[in-house]
Formats: C-alpha cells, sequence, structure tokens
C-alpha cells in the first residue's frame, strides 16, 4: 500500500498492527481514500475483527463528494466492526458528520483537543 503521495493524507509513524492512525493534512480525496484508509482498514479487520482508527485533523481541508460517499458506503459496511476511534482535534463538520452515523457503527467514539494526542493514543490502544 502507498505510504504518501499529494492525494494521501499521512500514515502516521503511531500506527501499529492493531491501531490505524492517520494524520488529515490536506483535503480526503477519493484516490487516497480508496487506495490508502480502506485497504489498511480491511487488513486490520480481517486480521483482528475489529478497527482502532485514531485520526488527528492537523490541516483540515474538507473531503472529495466521491470520498465521502466512500466513507458513508464503508461506515455502512464496516461500521460494525469499529472497536474505538479518536478523533483528535476535529472540526465542528466531522464531529456532526461523525454523529449522523450513529445509527450504523458501533464502538466507541471520543474527541480529543489537540495537545491531548498522546492521551487519546493510549485510549484508542486500551
Amino acid at each position: 500500500m502507498p505510504e504518501h503521495n499529494d492525494k494521501f493524507n499521512s500514515i502516521m509513524p503511531q500506527t501499529t498492527d492493531k491501531v490505524l492512525c492517520i494524520e488529515v493534512d490536506r483535503v480526503i480525496s477519493a484516490e487516497g481514500y480508496a487506495e490508502n484508509f480502506l485497504p489498511r482498514a480491511k487488513e486490520m479487520i480481517a486480521r483482528h475483527g475489529e478497527l482502532r482508527v485514531l485520526v488527528n485533523y492537523k490541516n483540515f481541508k474538507g473531503w472529495e463528494a466521491e470520498a465521502a460517499k466512500m466513507d458513508m458506503m464503508a461506515a455502512a459496511n464496516m461500521g460494525k466492526h469499529l472497536k474505538k476511534a479518536a478523533l483528535v482535534n476535529p472540526p465542528k463538520s466531522e464531529i456532526f458528520q461523525r454523529k449522523m452515523k450513529d445509527a450504523i457503527m458501533s464502538g466507541e467514539f471520543k474527541f480529543f483537543n489537540e495537545d491531548e494526542f498522546d492521551r487519546a493514543l493510549t485510549w484508542v490502544s486500551e
């Protein structure tokens, strides 16, 4: 799987076999979502039966329409496998979007301030 290009948000070095850590530092593109995030998420579910994600919003610039559509479909298809998601410094639009998915996603979600990254990582890993 590609690590990074102009269309991909960064897979963080804190990513482990059980926790996918992503830094959102550009627009969430359809290409990046399909080629960088989804394969990793599916692999974690296949390997462990669950998904744990930490999203660190560093410089959020929004979603491409196709990527947002893919995200809703992924939530419907894989949401039952979500164990924990830590959202660090999420913009209000992302908090709203997450709440819209309550009915189709299981697992725990927690929101953390920018200076709580280490706490978020510990929580999502437990």
